[in-house]
């Protein structure tokens, strides 16, 4: 059942999806080249050499460019019917262009109070990390730091 879901996915994105050219791996940005061979070929031949570089010179501009990121955590999750992408990436903003959509403030809000959510979850998920693998090499190293005390339950 689930192979044929991800078929039905498979045929519907492809069919809406534009073909583009990519010589290059799939999260790669592809070259302005590969966007002007979509254009019908009696366009493309009346295309000047001055008018090709300066439109590949725009879409140059308009797509974005990558940037290094502190985290790049990206997985999906297959359920019966369908399935969901998470992703989460952590660098720092090199968008040219701010926002055309001013940003609420209760999204503003809801912004502040799920990034300290998340780095609350962290720092907790990762200090009781560290306190556990800290016991257990207490606890390998056979050393006791309350002697006399839990020696166990039924003596």
């Amino acid at each position: 059942m689930k192979a044929y879901w991800h078929k039905i996915r498979q045929f519907s994105s492809a069919a809406v999806a534009p073909q583009i050219a990519h010589s290059e791996p799939r999260r790669s940005v592809p070259h302005p080249a590969a966007y002007l061979a979509q254009l019908h070929p009696e366009v493309q031949a009346n295309l000047t050499p001055q008018q090709r570089a300066d439109i590949e010179r725009v879409i140059a501009l308009a797509i974005p460019k990558s940037t290094p990121k502190l985290v790049d955590l990206r997985f999906t999750i297959d359920l019966l019917i369908s399935r969901y992408f998470i992703v989460l990436m952590v660098g720092k903003d090199r968008r040219r262009a701010h926002r055309d959509v001013p940003v609420s403030r209760l999204t503003q809000l809801g912004n502040w109070v799920m990034a300290v959510t998340l780095l609350l979850g962290f720092n907790l998920a990762l200090s009781t990390s560290i306190l556990m693998l800290a016991y257990l090499i207490k606890s390998a190293l056979g050393i006791d730091l309350l002697p006399g005390h839990f020696r166990g339950f039924g003596s």
